[in-house]
């Protein structure tokens, strides 16, 4: 019996006016999930740990199963995921795409969510800068949207203890967590230790930032977008540093499953490869609907050939990160129609969860518990109670932490039965 795993990035909330006082969870037309729900066991979890408001790439790792000890940092990760090289004697780190004005306050985390041509036609222009230091290269990939990446390599060490030049995000231990930060100026990266690697790191990162916001002050992307009254991508935000791959054991050594993945985003795709899951290809689709009826098919075609599969959907936390609960309703249900439909008949056992909690009114990541539910597939065993945040005390699963969900699962599936 297969295992299938399935994650809605950011889907919890919390309470709306928008919404009449319901979470868009509470308030979305999803008679499919609302199936699934009703043949489930459930409960809330931390995804990593009361308190903690965590970003998804640690949400994820620990949500299948792995301690945080052993993780390295988001960068890392997200560059493995677009294909690029990473190793010990680099460090990586995570990039956006903003808008900040001649004081370098920041206009916008996101450049008004610049589309991928764009910000690839951005990406040839800063590849052609030449940062001045002597055995220092650099590599820079947008990915999706807003997204990228970029690896700093040394003939000498680098450091991973620097902190974020973003205002969104704060770095504490290996991983960074939703803060509200007063200023809106652009940070400068500092040393979070005394080590020269630090200091070095620190140095390397900033300079790379002036290059960046020097280069896109005069790019004929930018211009134009200027002109057609869209916001400027003329600067980067770096953050959640990392120098080399978590060096853990395989998912299917942990737990004795073959296991692929479908994931929309590099960082998903970093951690899944990491962990040894055999990616199952999805194309670039711009339609939601069509991307996610196109998941649902990849799952139906592939989900006999292993005992788990791990899909990662997107789609909730975009809307929750710019505060329009309608619009997130709008794609939960659409996740609904066109991936639950297809997949709530499926002989296998199944969970569905969060990463991490998005509340639209906080327009970030919060240290919410969220919605976790498992149906086995030959077991009556359920829950009187639905998918949302509100399930509390009525659920069967306590809440836990997000690193226990995977054994949780496993040692039930047999008394489930």
């Amino acid at each position: 019996m297969a295992l299938l795993f399935v994650i809605l990035d950011g889907a919890a909330d919390r309470k709306n006016d928008a919404l009449n006082g319901m979470t868009p969870l509470q308030s979305a037309n999803m008679p499919n999930l609302r199936h699934l729900a009703s043949q489930s066991i459930k409960g809330m979890m931390y995804p990593i740990g009361k308190g903690v408001a965590p970003e998804s790439d640690a949400a994820v790792f620990s949500i299948l199963g792995y301690d945080m000890s052993a993780y390295t940092g988001r960068g890392p990760l997200e560059a493995y995921g677009a294909g690029m090289e990473v190793d010990d004697r680099s460090v990586a780190f995570r990039c956006n795409f903003a808008t900040i004005n001649a004081d370098r306050d920041i206009i916008d985390r996101r450049a008004g969510r610049i589309e991928t041509g764009d910000a690839k036609a951005l990406e040839k222009e800063i590849s052609e800068i030449d940062l001045g230091i002597k055995g220092i290269t650099f590599k820079f990939k947008s990915t999706v949207g807003h997204r990228g990446a970029c690896v700093f390599y040394s003939e000498k060490s680098l450091s991973a203890n620097v902190s974020n030049a973003d205002i969104g995000y704060v770095r504490k231990g290996n991983i960074s967590v939703a803060e509200e930060v007063a200023s809106k100026k652009l940070p400068k990266v500092v040393p979070l230790d005394e080590s020269e690697a630090s200091a070095n790191t620190a140095y390397i990162v900033n300079a790379f930032i002036d290059k960046v916001i020097e280069k896109l002050a005069h790019s004929k992307v930018n211009s134009r977008r200027g002109d057609e009254g869209l916001l400027r991508a003329n600067a980067l935000l770096l953050r959640d540093a990392g120098v080399g791959l978590p060096k853990v054991e395989t998912f299917e050594a942990r737990y004795g499953m073959k296991c692929a993945f479908i994931a929309e985003m590099p960082v998903e795709t970093g951690i899944a490869k990491v962990l040894g899951m055999e990616p199952i290809g999805l194309e670039e689709l711009k339609d939601r609907k069509g991307r996610y009826r196109r998941m649902a098919e990849l799952v139906i075609q592939n989900l006999s050939r292993y005992d788990f599969m791990y899909v990662h959907i997107k789609g909730p936390d975009e809307p929750g990160h710019d505060g329009d609960a309608l619009l997130k309703k709008k794609i939960l249900e659409e996740i609904d129609s066109e991936f639950f439909s297809r997949i709530r008949e499926l002989d296998v056992d199944m969970c569905v969860t969060c990463d991490h909690a998005t509340p639209c009114p906080l327009k970030a990541h919060s240290s919410d518990p969220v919605p976790v539910m498992v149906r086995y597939a030959n077991s009556t065993k359920a829950d009187a109670v639905d998918f949302d945040e509100n399930i509390d005390s009525h659920g069967t699963m306590r809440i836990m932490n997000g690193n226990q969900l995977v054994d949780y699962i496993i040692k039930r599936r047999f008394d489930a039965k």
